[in-house]
């Protein structure tokens, strides 16, 4: 083999390589709402109780324009869902899909409290959401914690400041 041809032969690896990577990021954007919307559904269900004593809540329409390290960008379009009550406001930004903390990112915002809820994927790849706090660049970040009904209700409490 001529070292043309090896040359060649490195170039069409690397160009398919980067195919897939590219297709693989294709088939990510196109799945990611829908994973963001079953957890969306989690959450009214396990939220249909407070609901029932007047808390809101309601998905917004919103576009989302990220750009991946390799270059490639995606706009597409995704809901925030909003939750009001006690005078306050709590809202779920699904901000990226790709994100070196996970296989998505979810910022949580309420007054004065930054949060964000993070995918991951289980060992037989189901998601697995972790809910963490953002703290100011010189504190201490704490470890996620798990998505569940508690750890839920919990952010609620805090961002809506009442205790149930």
């Amino acid at each position: 083999m001529s070292k043309a041809d090896e040359l060649a032969a490195k170039l069409r690896k690397t160009q398919q390589t980067r195919a897939d990577t590219d297709n693989f990021a294709d088939l990510a954007i196109v799945h990611w709402p829908a994973q963001v919307y079953e957890l969306y559904r989690q959450i009214e269900i396990w939220l249909a109780p407070v609901c029932e004593a007047g808390l809101d809540i309601r998905r917004n329409p919103t576009h989302v324009f990220e750009r991946r390290s390799s270059g490639s960008t995606y706009n597409y379009a995704i809901d925030q869902l909003m939750i009001e009550g006690n005078h306050r406001r709590i809202s779920f930004d699904p901000i990226a899909r790709f994100s070196p903390k996970g296989e998505g990112c979810i910022e949580v915002h309420m007054k004065g409290k930054e949060h964000c809820i993070v995918r991951t994927l289980g060992e037989h790849g189901e998601s697995l959401w972790h809910v963490q706090a953002l703290q100011a660049a010189r504190q201490q970040r704490p470890e996620p914690t798990l998505l569940d009904e508690d750890a839920l209700l919990a952010l609620i409490e805090e961002g809506l400041e009442t205790h149930f």
